[in-house]
């Protein structure tokens, strides 16, 4: 009998302990506002599966369903950006469940209500209701701080994780989905989803350049990892290929609405130029120079690039002239400088294969004059290159074989040979 009496002692303790957590919103929201996350999670848990609750006796919805669900979505939001050891570890992954509560909520209100939850403010005690827009907003700024902070560290990958989540609360920010789609998307080599941001960010109306620049700069990089798996064989099957230019189309739009939209930036025409030399549009390439040329009198690369392409079409005249004229604009611009005393030294190299094809005595010596004549006239060309740039080993090798040649006519030039072989060496530069 004693230990029956010990066994119904001991039932309310019993009872007691295995008490389980009633559903009530009221208390789960109360216990948020707290930040007494774990009661708030253990509360809005057991409140969103009672069918009570949750279920009018027709089976439909109650007025309060939405509410439960906005509050989970709420409290386990504060779970994942909370710095607290304690209440972090109350949920591995919160953000599905943070997005499956918020959807349900929207599902069930469907607009209804501008506030479903109320929150404490600093030296305050009461509730205030807080509108949708201020919880999403709250929420995605935390995401964002926290994300920041990630990409600072430049933890890439988790960063994006981050920005995702603060898109999910203001899907239609234009700076967010800017930061999405220009900085951390790339960062993260996300670059479907950078494109997609991309294209919502300028949807809404963004119009900041850095965003034509990075859909450049992903659709280029595409481009030219097709190209190189054509290494080894002729790259201008690259042309035939259908992925290779529809990826250079891309990037050819974003090219020509930053040079449309920004006519004075050198550095989009440059971009626009690129492209159009990549798939040898050359006319369109020399048309884009010639603008960027009219656009500054001291642009020097301008007038050499459009020389350059002169030079690729074959038209030796139209190359010499850019080139001059590039030399004109910065008379210290070393590419034209060299291109143009190459051109002058094969003037002479063309008259001396013609006289080596020559029997007749009179026009041979004819031709070994116009051959002096002619290294005579690219002799100040070298003389400049080197002046320009004294350790350059082209430059020096240049006008070392033009006094070597010139030697043929004026002894002089020997010592010229030994003063030049003497700075060469001195330079570290390679001597013959």
């Amino acid at each position: 009998m004693k230990k029956i009496t010990l066994l119904f002692a001991l039932l309310p303790a019993m009872l007691w302990a295995q008490k389980k957590t009633k559903p009530d919103i009221s208390k789960a929201e109360s216990a948020l506002q707290k930040f007494k996350l774990d009661e708030a999670k253990k509360i809005i848990d057991t409140t969103v599966v009672d069918a009570r609750t949750m279920v009018d006796k027709k089976g439909n919805p109650t007025k309060n369903a939405a509410k439960a669900w906005y509050l989970k979505g709420v409290i386990y939001a504060a779970i994942d950006t909370t710095k607290n050891p304690k209440f972090k570890s109350l949920e591995a992954n919160p953000f599905p469940v943070i997005q499956e509560a918020f959807t349900k909520a929207e599902e069930l209100d469907k607009g209804k209500n501008e506030s479903l939850v109320s929150g404490t403010f600093p030296g305050t005690e009461f509730p205030v209701p807080l509108t949708k827009a201020q919880v999403s907003n709250t929420l995605a700024q935390a995401y964002l701080v926290r994300g920041f902070e990630i990409y600072k560290a430049k933890d890439y990958k988790k960063a994006f994780v981050d920005i995702e989540k603060v898109l999910f609360f203001v899907p239609k920010d234009t700076s967010q989905l800017m930061n999405a789609g220009v900085y951390f998307a790339p960062a993260a080599e996300e670059f479907d989803k950078a494109i997609d941001y991309i294209k919502r960010y300028q949807a809404a109306g963004g119009k900041t350049p850095e965003a034509w620049l990075q859909l450049y700069s992903i659709y280029a990089k595409r481009a030219d990892a097709i190209r190189a798996t054509y290494k080894g064989k002729d790259k201008s099957l690259a042309l035939k290929d259908e992925g290779y230019m529809n990826n250079i189309n891309l990037a050819l739009d974003a090219a020509k609405h930053l040079t449309a939209h920004y006519p004075a930036n050198i550095d989009y025409l440059n971009l626009e130029y690129n492209i159009y030399t990549t798939v040898e549009r050359f006319d369109e390439a020399k048309a884009l120079m010639e603008k960027k040329a009219g656009l500054d009198p001291k642009d020097a690369e301008s007038r050499y690039k459009i020389g350059l392409i002169c030079e690729h079409q074959k038209l030796d005249d139209c190359a010499r002239h850019w080139m001059e004229e590039a030399l004109k604009a910065d008379p210290q611009y070393f590419d034209a400088a060299i291109d143009l005393a190459r051109y002058k030294y094969a003037d002479a190299q063309k008259i001396k294969h013609l006289r080596n094809d020559t029997k007749d005595a009179k026009k041979r010596l004819e031709l070994f004059q116009e051959i002096h004549k002619k290294l005579d006239e690219a002799l100040p060309y070298w003389e400049r290159c080197v002046a320009i740039d004294a350790k350059s080993q082209d430059a020096c090798d240049g006008l070392k074989t033009v006094y070597f040649d010139l030697s043929a006519y004026d002894e002089k030039y020997e010592a010229k040979i030994k003063e030049l072989t003497a700075k060469m060496k001195a330079n570290g530069l390679e001597v013959d």
